[in-house]
């Protein structure tokens, strides 16, 4: 018998940023946005999680969807098949969101990289992309039961945590979007205190973050706009971020084009004062995250090893380990 396919809600984006219909042509207007989101993304109220994911450079319209399920399809078995390597994720009722955007052009080669990226600042600095996913991140936000503080310990809360993961490129255009909503935010205090990275100036958090591969240079959080990242906003947890030398397309084609390898190479390197490195586990490793680094680079140099063309082992994060990743973060959030 055939496996029904996860659910997963899918939001797309058009080449300027803008949201699109269902029919994936029309744009909807600024003034609509909400009303969409409130058609399209209704939260269950038994979720106790909810995954945004933002996928990578040249990802075909078909791939985008299929990818978001098999991450979130190695997210579900392992909640299920261990859950005790979870304590904190008590009765997990997770719920996934896609993110889909324009970045493959049939006329483009593998290595075109210029274009990729121009579209992707263009979508994120010039274009509607950080005002649609703040709208998004807010109206998850708003139709969600905010978790509440726990005991005095600060281990424990309860209600539906915010979690983002983006892939390549995707970290970027996902990085963009919360520095967006950063700035929307109003004044109030934080829901979520297992980290220690709270700001009281903002009323909700963001309560985990895994970026994937990121095609960010090196010392990306050195500069702006990403600089602000490592200031007080709505990220309550640390930026987690893998890397493998055998990701050729992080590795030698960034270097040529950005002067520099990028985090998905070798890791983030400035600031250092921000940062701490560990390695990706297998599914039955623990993880000991520290609370006082911003930035955790994640060596998965042992298990993204993928020789593709061109691009190497690029794509190569769609393992249950890079799930157990997510599931320990979310897990810490508690």
């Amino acid at each position: 018998m055939t496996q029904p396919l996860l659910p997963v809600d899918l939001l797309d984006l058009d080449k300027n940023g803008h949201l699109l219909h269902t029919d994936g042509c029309t744009t909807v207007p600024d003034t609509d946005i909400a009303q969409h989101l409130e058609h399209h993304l209704r939260l269950r109220e038994d979720t106790t999680d909810i995954f945004v994911f933002v996928h990578g450079w040249r990802t075909k319209p078909a791939d985008a969807l299929n990818h978001a399920r098999t991450l979130f399809g190695h997210v579900e078995a392992l909640a299920a098949a261990q859950p005790q390597a979870y304590p904190r994720l008590r009765e997990f009722r997770p719920q996934y969101v896609a993110v889909r955007w324009p970045s493959r052009d049939a006329k483009l080669l593998p290595t075109d990289y210029d274009p990729v990226k121009m579209r992707t600042q263009t979508m994120s600095e010039d274009g509607h992309v950080p005002r649609v996913l703040g709208a998004i991140l807010g109206y998850l936000n708003t139709h969600r039961d905010t978790p509440e503080p726990g005991p005095e310990t600060l281990a424990t809360g309860y209600g539906q945590y915010l979690h983002c993961t983006g892939h390549s490129f995707g970290s970027r255009v996902l990085l963009h979007g919360i520095l967006e909503a950063s700035k929307r935010l109003a004044d109030g205090g934080p829901d979520t205190l297992a980290w220690d990275f709270a700001s009281s100036t903002y009323p909700w958090t963001l309560d985990s973050l895994t970026l994937f591969q990121p095609a960010l240079p090196a010392d990306a959080f050195t500069q702006e706009p990403f600089t602000k990242i490592l200031d007080p906003n709505l990220l309550n947890a640390p930026v987690a971020m893998t890397y493998s030398p055998a990701d050729t397309a992080l590795g030698k084609l960034h270097a040529k084009k950005e002067n520099q390898v990028a985090i998905g190479h070798l890791g983030a390197s400035d600031p250092k004062d921000h940062i701490t490195q560990i390695t990706l586990q297998d599914v039955t490793g623990r993880y000991a995250f520290a609370l006082d680094k911003r930035l955790i680079n994640v060596d998965a140099s042992k298990l993204y090893t993928a020789k593709s063309l061109f691009v190497g082992a690029h794509s190569d994060f769609y393992h249950p380990e890079s799930a157990h990743l997510l599931l320990s973060l979310a897990n810490s959030a508690r």
